[in-house]
C-alpha cells in the first residue's frame, strides 16, 4: 500500500509540474473510456442482449451458400421443399426484404414505407402475433395476395391508432 501511495503521490507532482502532459494524459484516458463504452454499447445491442422474442435461442437462419462460397437468394420452390421435407424445426417461415419499400396512398399525403414480403408462418415461428388483428391465413400465403399487416408505430402514425383500419382496403404500391 506503502508503493501505491508513493506512486500517487509522484503521479500528482508531475502532473502539477508539466499541464500539458496533464491533459494530454487526461485527453487519452478519455477517449479510451469513450470509444470501449460506445463499442461496448453496440456490441451489447447488437450480439449480447438477446431478441425480443419468446425462446430466441430456438430461432434459427438458413441460407443457401455454394460451396465456394458464394450465397444465392432461395427461391420460393426451395423454400416449399424445405418446409414440406423439414424433420428438424417446428416451424419455417421465409421472408425477404422489397427493397424500396410501397408507396402508401390513400390517406392523407402519399408515403414511402419499406415493407417485407413474409410467408404465412412467420409470426408463428417467431412467437408472436398482431395485435390488434390477426396473422396471415393459409389461403392468403399465395403469389398476389393482397394482404399486408402495419407495424404498430405505421398504424399508430398514419392511422391515429384507429381499430376500423382492420379489414379496411388501403394502397399500397397500386
Amino acid at each position: 500500500m506503502r508503493t501505491l501511495i508513493q506512486d500517487a503521490r509522484y503521479a500528482v507532482r508531475t502532473l502539477v509540474k508539466n499541464p500539458a502532459f496533464g491533459a494530454v494524459a487526461i485527453l487519452a484516458l478519455a477517449l479510451g473510456i469513450g470509444a470501449t463504452t460506445a463499442i461496448f454499447s453496440v456490441v451489447n445491442a447488437a450480439l449480447l442482449r438477446p431478441l425480443p422474442y419468446p425462446s430466441p435461442e430456438r430461432l434459427t437462419v438458413l441460407h443457401k451458400i455454394y460451396p465456394n462460397g458464394a450465397g444465392n437468394a432461395v427461391t420460393a420452390f426451395m423454400f416449399s421443399y424445405w418446409r414440406d421435407h423439414n424433420h428438424s424445426f417446428e416451424h419455417v417461415a421465409a421472408c425477404t426484404s422489397l427493397g424500396a419499400g410501397f408507396t402508401l396512398t390513400g390517406t392523407t399525403m402519399p408515403e414511402r414505407v419499406p415493407g417485407i414480403a413474409v410467408t404465412g408462418d412467420f409470426f408463428r415461428v417467431l412467437g408472436v402475433s398482431p395485435e390488434p388483428g390477426r396473422g396471415f391465413l393459409t389461403e392468403e400465403e399465395r403469389v398476389g395476395a393482397k394482404v399486408a399487416i402495419l407495424s404498430d408505430s405505421l398504424w399508430r402514425r398514419r392511422f391515429g391508432a384507429d381499430p376500423g383500419v382492420l379489414g379496411r382496403a388501403i394502397g399500397l404500391g397500386g
